[in-house]
């Protein structure tokens, strides 16, 4: 049996919209021309018994005629082929009333399932679990991981009264598993000596660091094997990444196009389980189809002649059509240079590149400063969420910048009464005061 899994197809995507082709924004049309190789290669080549999308088919809960009709017309194609296809509610598919693919259920396409809450099924001698993003988890009426419990409860007894191989598939993100990599930009100054300086030399050459999702109300990685499924297939994050499991196989399918800056060193494509195809010790009979067509993107850091080095190295082949990030890092004497040449070198980028969307950031920064300031985002970043203290310390990051330093007594103050005003304002002084009461 082959099962071919897609997840967070964004087939309205319209980040950087304001540059639009043939009427659309060409971030659309970038979503839209890969669900359409992952469509041929599945009529054409892969034949599979079933194709599931695990969620997020919109970018939003109201996509245009267009993009529905595309859609609408690529269901009826796989529906004429004869192949089943299931699909699954995301996050990104719903709002508080309704989710876009509604209106699918009324389409003559007897092969074409939606799935809007929890459901077991059974395809071809397998027990399919199948776990959108629900109105329920959407309306707050309960957790994620409170529906995930319940639904694993419910599918264990089915296990009980029947041995079959099970899959899994859900739409959520998973405690342990990648997000999208950060830059830690306290690299592009090297450390402090000794003696307080700073002598290293400056690169402009980021340094990456996964972004870990260590969030404990999450569902995670033992929760996946707990379920007791030989495989776990899952969307909502967009980096196709195979999880440390000791169980089951689990894995991210990952987006099928890149969506921005962040992903941009990242594969795209989708799944195929192949029940016939070798056991692979990381991916079992699971292999990962990549789209060969990703929208290039370039990203040039640090002060303008560290762009421009940058730029001579590159191979202008690749990133033909590429969207482009100038971000400007670099002192105020720097920054005056970086902006009375930006113009000319974007006129460069279109000219070499074909550049199709240029995005300019511009950071001026006190050396110290954003060394102190990079280890507490680090903090935040490599814990995966934000806790009230993080608040707090990156608050007395503004105070120290804005109160005179022979000013101690000013400073001081300041800090308290935004901790006061903080603790107030999150409801930590009331529970004190109830407390208080009740003993």
């Amino acid at each position: 049996m082959k099962i071919a899994i897609m997840a967070d197809c964004h087939l309205n995507q319209v980040i950087y919209k304001s540059v639009t082709d043939q009427g659309h924004p060409f971030r659309t049309l970038d979503f839209m021309r890969a669900f359409e190789y992952n469509g041929n290669k599945c009529l054409d080549e892969i034949h599979p018994d079933l194709i599931v999308i695990a969620g997020d088919t919109y970018e939003n809960f109201d996509p245009n005629n267009e993009v529905r009709s595309f859609l609408n017309e690529w269901l009826s194609k796989f529906n004429k082929a004869g192949i089943p296809v299931i699909i699954m509610v995301g996050n990104h598919d719903i709002c508080k009333r309704h989710y876009p693919l509604q209106p699918l259920h009324k389409l003559d396409l007897p092969k074409i399932k939606i799935i809007e809450r929890p459901k077991i099924m059974k395809f071809k001698g397998h027990r399919l679990l199948l776990f959108p993003y629900s109105l329920d988890v959407e309306q707050e009426k309960v957790t994620i991981k409170e529906d995930f419990q319940a639904f694993v409860a419910k599918a264990h007894e089915e296990m009980e009264k029947e041995e079959l191989p099970t899959f899994f598939f859900g739409h959520f993100g998973v405690k342990g598993a990648a997000m999208n990599a950060y830059v830690d930009e306290s690299a592009l100054f090297g450390e402090d000596d000794e003696d307080g300086t700073n002598t290293n030399t400056t690169t402009t050459e980021p340094v990456y660091k996964d972004f870990i999702n260590t969030n404990p109300e999450d569902i995670g990685l033992k929760d996946l094997d707990d379920i007791g499924a030989e495989y776990v297939f899952l969307g909502d994050y967009h980096r196709h990444q195979v999880l440390r499991t000791k169980k089951c196989k689990a894995m991210y399918c990952g987006s099928i196009e890149k969506t921005d800056m962040s992903e941009r060193d990242q594969g795209k494509g989708f799944l195929v389980y192949d029940s016939e195809a070798d056991e692979d010790p990381e991916m079992g009979r699971c292999r990962f189809v990549t789209y060969p067509n990703c929208r290039p993107m370039l990203e040039l850091r640090g002060s303008f002649a560290d762009m421009k080095a940058e730029f001579a190295k590159i191979d202008n082949s690749k990133y033909q059509g590429a969207i482009v990030k100038l971000a400007f890092i670099g002192t105020r004497d720097e920054n005056v240079t970086f902006c009375t040449y930006a113009d000319e070198f974007e006129r460069e980028l279109v000219d070499k590149l074909k550049a199709v969307y240029i995005i300019r950031t511009t950071k001026t920064v006190d050396k110290k400063k954003e060394e102190e300031a990079s280890k507490i985002e680090e903090k935040i970043m490599e814990r995966g969420y934000v806790r009230n203290e993080d608040i707090i310390e990156i608050v007395e990051e503004i105070i120290e910048e804005q109160v005179p330093d022979d000013d101690e007594e000013e400073l001081k103050l300041t800090k308290e009464l935004a901790r006061w005003f903080w603790d107030r304002r999150t409801g930590v002084e009331e529970d004190v005061e109830d407390n208080d009461e009740e003993n």
